[in-house]
């Protein structure tokens, strides 16, 4: 429970994360945790923390996913949707298991090698594999959603090794996330684990969130397709960084 007398300063430092949160999501489609859970872990317990990134999330993709609608190819996100949410249990199923620390910093170091070749190297176009490789790359998705909840990290990069146009690659990874969201979204909900203070926050963060993913979505379509990738590599190179640190 969040004292009374820091209720305020905590509104205004969740506000304004999800502002910049929305509008990195409204831009690239992606990285709304990434963006806002480290500031929001200084005013808000972990309890909170947690869900209200799934829920705010969740919000934010809903808005800016209107930007790629008429672009969602159903043929090429089911293979990534299908397996990644059979990958989810699996996911919830080792995360127990496994050393979860050794995991951050594996999946970091991996996000900075691939994003680092893909900004740096001379990587070329990823055409082998097909529905079959879309499908494995869910799968990891849905894998590292139940471990770590880092659901989008790999299908984004994959997009981006796949050569495919930034609305292409928006219509893919966005939607998934969304579902995986959904997915973790009802897991809270059916397990007791959202209270009055998820609610509040939420509420607090709407119009932040509509602010936000607005001015997102109008940089988004002003932005050329090699600033666009380079954009989507950048903040998957930062993300490995923050998982490594």
């Amino acid at each position: 429970m969040i004292p009374p007398i820091d209720l305020i300063a905590a509104d205004l430092v969740v506000a304004g994360a999800a502002l910049f949160g929305a509008f990195v999501s409204g831009l690239t489609g992606f990285a709304f945790g990434l963006v806002v859970l480290g500031v929001w872990l200084q005013v808000l317990p972990p309890a909170v923390a947690g869900p209200l990134v799934v829920i705010c999330g969740l919000f934010a993709q809903s808005v800016s996913v209107l930007s790629v609608r008429r672009s969602i190819d159903l043929s090429r996100l089911w293979p990534f949707l299908a397996f990644g949410l059979v990958g989810i249990p699996l996911g919830v199923w080792l995360l127990p298991r496994i050393d979860p620390q050794w995991f951050r910093r594996g999946t970091g170091a991996f996000l900075i090698l691939t994003a680092s070749y893909q900004l740096f190297g001379r990587a070329g176009v990823v055409h082998a594999g097909g529905r079959a490789a879309d499908g494995a790359v869910g799968f990891i998705g849905g894998v590292m959603s139940g471990i770590a909840g880092l659901s989008g990290a790999v299908p984004t990069l994959w997009t981006v090794m796949r050569g495919w146009t930034k609305d292409h690659a928006r219509a893919v990874y966005q939607p998934f996330n969304m579902a995986i969201l959904a997915v973790t979204f009802a897991n809270l909900y059916l397990s007791g684990n959202l209270n009055g203070d998820h609610l509040r926050f939420a509420l607090v963060s709407i119009p932040s969130l509509l602010i936000g993913a607005g001015l997102g979505l109008v940089a988004y379509r002003w932005i050329d397709a090699e600033r666009f990738r380079r954009v989507v590599l950048w903040l998957l190179l930062v993300s490995g960084a923050a998982l490594v640190i």
